[in-house]
């Protein structure tokens, strides 16, 4: 039977690597046919697996060099193209300044889920499935999903050596008790240290009359609180309304961060605020109150308090599974990044390098175990196939470049 390249991805970019995912099927399923990855038609990289999904990461490549991608088979037909696996891709361009420090985040682990896809209410809730809307389990699994999804994503960021990890809140599913330590003991192994923040799943046992101090099971102080690396200011902001799905940044927690931000306005230290819930466009505030975003009289403020001040460099965001970054008027061109949950499809984390000059680098990852990539691709075609779409995002929300020299305030700061 013939071989077929299928799912490929152009996944993650840097200035000098690369990294694609795809799989090899016959009509029988998976085969362990060699694969080679060619940049310009030269061999890079040799990949034989029987895994559904195969990742390659290819290195040494110049910055702000333009590469043609191939995956050759022998007696395959050409790698299909589309808007994930494109002709060429170009490398980011080469660092202007010295690296200060790196960090990973994860969001959206959701420890003790039971189930996820299937056929969801207006509440977000889990109403049943069918043919075209199937449910993935844990029970699925001898191991369930949770639990090696973020096992394994951990030993992977230990793999890179970051300085520290941030996690960004819907820890456990549930905010049950037991949750919270499954997350304690994965947490455990990190190599370095790690600073997590509660998300709106971490205050659900309140909805089943369990008071739950997720902080204190974590062994975490609570948000607010600041980090410092590398001279820069990272921001853990509370934007929870306990038991709600929406979010909230009410008038104290303004006041935190225009304190916290004032304090090194002169100095002009790089900053990054960090939260769980995103900000709601205006052009959106009609479709509110909701159960999604932060309250739109809320969002605006946060949107001043990040444009009246220069030496934020980014907002990185979780809640929403999905890869996206958002830019506002009123906060010049300071990126919202969203970035995908690490327990389902594409599955993982994100990779931040800052610099001396005050500009930073992400890079998604996927996690790269065998059983992370045949869980995470499993998930991929869920909600009536519409699942990839929505949580991949484009090439260019997962892989970039941003921040750098001080700007200027906004008009009116």
């Amino acid at each position: 039977m013939a071989v077929h390249v299928v799912r490929p991805e152009i996944f993650g970019l840097t200035e000098s690597s690369l990294t694609l995912a795809f799989g090899l099927e016959d009509g029988s399923g998976p085969v362990d046919a060699e694969a080679r990855i060619l940049l310009d038609g030269e061999s890079r990289a040799v990949s034989a697996s029987p895994a559904a999904t195969r990742l390659v990461r290819i290195e040494d490549l110049e910055p702000a060099t333009e590469y043609r991608v191939e995956v050759e088979v022998a007696g395959a037909e050409p790698t299909p193209r589309d808007r994930y696996f494109p002709e060429s891709v170009r490398t980011l361009p080469r660092p202007e300044a010295a690296q200060v420090g790196s960090f990973a985040t994860l969001n959206d682990l959701h420890f003790g889920e039971m189930q996820f896809g299937g056929v969801l209410n207006d509440g977000f809730e889990n109403e049943g499935e069918s043919s075209e809307f199937p449910r993935v389990r844990a029970s699925d699994t001898e191991v369930p999903y949770w639990q090696f999804m973020n096992e394994d994503a951990v030993d992977d960021i230990n793999a890179l050596g970051v300085d520290l990890t941030i996690i960004k809140g819907d820890i456990a599913d549930r905010g049950r008790p037991e949750q919270f330590e499954a997350a304690r003991r994965t947490f455990a192994g990190f190599k370095a240290p790690h600073h997590a923040f509660l998300g709106n799943h971490d205050y659900y046992g309140r909805n089943q009359g369990i008071e739950v101090d997720g902080y204190s099971l974590l062994g975490q102080p609570s948000a607010p609180r600041t980090l410092e690396l590398g001279g820069w200011h990272l921001l853990l902001l509370e934007t929870v309304e306990p038991g709600e799905h929406h979010g909230v940044f009410p008038e104290e927690r303004r006041r935190w961060l225009e304190d916290t931000l004032a304090d090194s306005i002169d100095a002009r230290t790089p900053a990054l605020l960090f939260m769980h819930h995103q900000p709601v466009p205006p052009e959106h505030s009609h479709r509110y109150p909701n159960r999604i975003g932060l309250k739109p009289a809320h969002s605006l403020g946060f949107f001043d308090i990040v444009g009246g001040h220069p030496q934020v460099k980014g907002v990185l965001i979780g809640h929403t599974h999905r890869n996206r970054v958002r830019r506002y008027a009123a906060s010049g061109e300071v990126p919202f990044v969203e970035v995908n949950c690490t327990k389902d499809y594409p599955g993982g984390f994100a990779h931040y390098r800052l610099f001396e000059d005050g500009s930073f680098r992400q890079e998604v990852r996927r996690t790269s175990s065998e059983r992370a990539l045949a869980h995470s691709t499993r998930c991929r075609d869920l909600f009536g196939g519409g699942y990839r779409d929505f949580a991949l995002g484009s090439l260019q929300t997962r892989s970039f470049v941003a921040g750098g020299a001080s700007r200027p305030a906004r008009a009116g700061n």
